[in-house]
């Protein structure tokens, strides 16, 4: 018999405020088993040994382990799991616990707080994750792919910017802005920050004056019009989404912007044309999983169409 054994499920079983009658009862096996287990004159069947760890709010391992710890419930538990390894596999395993203790409405204000806390951590190793995989891809160079390598740039944009970090954004794309005036992924780059921080009428500056220079390039145009949009200009705006992919058809943000546009506008016509249009791109090469979206978009304004 194993001493901690013993010894752990009677600390357990206090911690949780039960008496011997009860955990008996919650097991479904007799008092004496309970307290010849606690006096280590006896061990359980393995196969109950999930349920008494469960009923404890231990792992199976726990039990056997010195001076387990006694979770208000298994998925506090979960939680300090997740929260020591980082693992994907524990995030999901405690999420699917706190769904099921939410779904019974048997939870107290301390669990709501505690399953936050495990999706705040969640969020906050992602974005951790996230910046590391960003570096990992920039450090690859340019030179290695450079429509991934401005793409990766401006993922990282967006990031930071909901992290609170547009500031930080504008300094670094004037910094590069004013080392290489003559890239257009400078233009863009420094109209992205600053449409990501709000300051529309500055990223339109830094748009109108990339066009002159750069008036072949798709994704400056695909900026270009969701600023316009923004600023309510919508005839530029579906102007520049049209030249974005009469230069590179491959940009479907343009179809997205534009087909939102009409639906923002009410034209749920266009709307639906632009999202079947986008739909047909999206089949026409295989991207079944991508084609949901417009798709149900479609079907959405087709059905307002015939509301009318």
């Amino acid at each position: 018999m194993n001493f901690n054994f013993g010894n752990n499920l009677k600390r357990l079983r206090l911690a949780k405020n039960y008496t011997q009658e009860q955990a008996a009862e919650k097991l479904n096996v007799s008092s004496k088993a309970i307290s010849r287990w606690e006096c280590g004159n006896a061990m359980p069947d393995v196969m109950l040994l999930p349920e008494i760890a469960r009923l404890y709010c231990v792992t199976v391992d726990e039990l056997y382990k010195e001076k387990s710890i006694a979770y208000e419930n298994y998925a506090h538990k979960l939680m300090s799991v997740y929260e020591s390894t980082h693992n994907q596999k524990d995030f999901i395993e405690a999420d699917r616990e706190f769904t099921e203790l939410i779904r019974s409405g048997n939870y107290t204000m301390n669990d709501v707080c505690i399953y936050a806390i495990l999706y705040q951590f969640h969020m906050q190793y992602c974005r951790d994750k996230a910046l590391e995989l960003f570096k990992k891809g920039l450090d690859m160079g340019e030179d290695n792919d450079p429509h991934t390598y401005h793409w990766i740039e401006r993922q990282r944009m967006a990031l930071l910017s909901g992290i609170g970090e547009d500031d930080k954004n504008i300094e670094d794309c004037k910094n590069a802005f004013d080392a290489n005036p003559d890239n257009v992924y400078s233009h863009i780059n420094l109209l992205f920050a600053y449409f990501l921080a709000d300051e529309n009428e500055k990223a339109l500056k830094i748009f109108e004056k990339a066009e002159k220079k750069f008036g072949d390039s798709a994704i400056l145009y695909v900026h270009g019009g969701d600023i316009y949009r923004r600023l309510k200009i919508y005839d530029k705006a579906f102007k520049c989404w049209d030249r974005a992919n009469e230069l590179d058809l491959n940009f479907t943000a343009a179809y997205h912007s534009k087909a939102s546009c009409f639906e923002e506008l009410g034209d749920y016509e266009n709307a639906y044309k632009t999202w079947c249009e986008t739909l047909e791109w999206y089949e026409s090469r295989g991207y079944e999983i991508e084609a949901e979206e417009p798709r149900r978009r479609a079907e959405e304004c087709k059905n307002k169409l015939t509301d009318r």
